[in-house]
């Protein structure tokens, strides 16, 4: 692994160089993240990659399958759930998304990945006499921290930057 070092590094300062080198002449997009598009799209060239494909990347993710808005929409009001696929299908008839307790399990198994994604854990468990229950929640692991960690700042909501007031002196 120490071989590839000099090289990432290389491919690194070639790109930022490229970006300098580019941003006077490029003209600034608009919309989300314009301030990294600007400059990813100025690297390109040392990127290996076209302007609109970097575009593309930079572009916001289609909306969520409807079960998947249905769970979240769920989970709202219960933080979790469990029951069997026919339950769940009378709590998610009204978006329109299946009409069977079969489609249920169906679409909650394609959208596992999106659902976990989304914070939420699925699990399908097997009971005695062959009876199989969903369990859904809101997974603690997902990747949004809602709260602080134990080591932050306890004035963690405090600006770092000086107000406009503040005398700046240095120490």
């Amino acid at each position: 692994m120490d071989g590839v070092w000099p090289a990432i590094v290389g491919a690194l300062c070639t790109a930022v160089s490229t970006a300098l080198r580019r941003m006077p002449q490029m003209a600034q997009p608009t919309g989300r993240c314009a301030s990294a598009l600007a400059w990813a799209m100025a690297a390109c060239p040392a990127l290996g990659c076209t302007e609109e494909e970097m575009q593309r990347a930079f572009d916001p993710p289609p909306p969520p399958h409807p079960m998947v808005e249905a769970v979240r929409n769920l989970l709202e009001q219960v933080k979790q759930w469990r029951g069997s696929a026919t339950d769940l299908l009378e709590l998610v008839e009204p978006f329109g998304i299946c009409t069977t307790p079969k489609g249920v399990s169906q679409q909650l198994k394609n959208c596992s990945l999106t659902l976990a994604d989304h914070g939420i854990e699925l699990k399908f468990r097997h009971l005695h006499e062959k009876k199989r229950i969903i369990e859904l929640r809101e997974d603690p692991g997902d990747a949004s921290c809602k709260n602080d960690p134990p080591d932050a700042s306890p004035d963690s909501e405090l600006s770092p930057q000086p107000e406009e007031t503040e005398e700046v002196t240095p120490s």
